[in-house]
């Protein structure tokens, strides 16, 4: 009797532990595919050099030290640009992300504090600009949530960030891809122009022993003081003084000669931004374990000529002339970026996969183990 009560009792634990390996992955995997409350991360990319238009020293009307001798940079009371365009300035950026609130189980809402510095220059002189992102972002879709609650706010030397920036409703993908991440195009949200552009799946990659996806953004030529300005006076807000500055560098207005062209009229020119960025996925998680961006900014007098200097002939003829070049920047992650992005992912892979193959089997064999011994035990009582 006490046999044939055991063997029913591993049958019963048995059958339910089996039902439970197969309901197992619709129940636990869901749990694991939310951005962790404690998300932090820092990424740094690799000290290259750069071009930057050097706006203290155009402010002060002393060429930079590697237009010093330059026979156009001579006469002190007429120095054009290319006196204050630095093509030699050693560049990096620094990003850190952590969680702010509002979040909950079902929204995260991260900072974003990114930093563009040159290591030619102690701080605070070595600030380029500066931006502030928080944007609210759905744990399970890991896209922005619908309701005008991000911000975006930005400084470069001498000014400050706005402390009332402008609410919006953030448009598509920045810090982390979706989980399961699919072979298609994203809409990706750029923090320059303030704007998302579509970013295409290219190819499948190998890194650190891990299948990658390997998606690409090219942008622009946009113009930054049209794009800042509609993100900045969007649903009929003023300008706060904060912002004003800001704009008033990406819009510029002096004599022809100044700008490499003929005649001594006043020429207004407003500030193109082209990028190409690549990004390297990690498909499982989501998130990003590689970043490059090849950053172009420009000053055109309109459309068409930011699109002909945004050209590849128009780019080298720019790298020997240098009359128009606000920045130039090829930026790369560091090994330690990538490094530790990619522990991070795997770790994450780690736990879903755990959740969602490993345990399911574990669960389902030790079922199956009791169902047979309860047929052996029924059978021998």
């Amino acid at each position: 009797m006490a046999r044939k009560t055991l063997s029913h009792l591993m049958l019963i634990i048995g059958a339910a532990l089996v039902v439970i390996a197969v309901l197992l992955p619709t129940f636990l995997v869901p749990k694991f595919k939310v951005i962790p409350l404690d998300t932090v991360s820092t990424s740094v990319t690799e000290t290259r050099e750069g071009t930057l238009l050097d706006a203290s020293q155009l402010a002060a009307g002393e060429p930079v030290a590697p237009r010093a001798d330059d026979e156009r940079c001579q006469d002190e009371e007429n120095l054009p640009l290319h006196c204050f365009i630095n093509d030699e300035v050693p560049l990096f950026t620094s990003r850190h992300i952590h969680v702010e609130e509002p979040s909950d189980e079902d929204w995260v809402t991260l900072q974003a504090g990114l930093v563009m510095g040159r290591e030619d220059k102690e701080e605070p002189d070595n600030l380029v600009t500066a931006t502030l992102d928080r944007v609210t972002l759905d744990r399970r879709t890991s896209l922005p949530v619908n309701e005008p609650i991000s911000t975006f706010s930005l400084s470069a030397p001498g000014q400050e960030g706005s402390d009332d920036p402008v609410e919006f409703t953030r448009p598509g993908v920045q810090y982390k891809f979706p989980f399961d991440a699919e072979k298609k195009s994203y809409q990706y949200f750029d923090g320059n122009a303030l704007q998302a552009f579509p970013i295409d799946f290219m190819r499948e990659e190998e890194q650190d022993g891990e299948t990658v996806y390997v998606y690409e953004q090219s942008i622009g030529p946009v113009n930054l003081y049209e794009s800042v300005r509609d993100h900045f006076t969007q649903d009929g807000r003023e300008l706060t003084e904060a912002e004003e500055s800001s704009l008033a560098s990406l819009r510029l207005a002096f004599p022809a000669e100044n700008w490499g062209l003929e005649g001594d009229e006043e020429v207004e020119m407003s500030r193109y931004y082209t990028n190409t960025r690549t990004l390297r996925i990690e498909p499982t998680t989501g998130q990003i374990v590689n970043g490059t961006e090849q950053i172009f900014q420009v000053s055109a007098q309109d459309d068409e000529e930011a699109e002909e200097i945004a050209s590849e002939e128009g780019r080298e003829r720019e790298a020997q002339e240098l009359n128009r070049t606000a920045m130039r920047y090829d930026a790369q992650w560091d090994e330690d970026t990538m490094a530790t992005q990619m522990g991070s992912a795997k770790d994450s892979k780690g736990m879903l996969n755990m959740a969602g193959t490993i345990a399911p089997w574990v669960v389902g064999i030790i079922g199956v183990i009791l169902i047979a011994l309860g047929l052996i035990t029924y059978r021998r009582a």
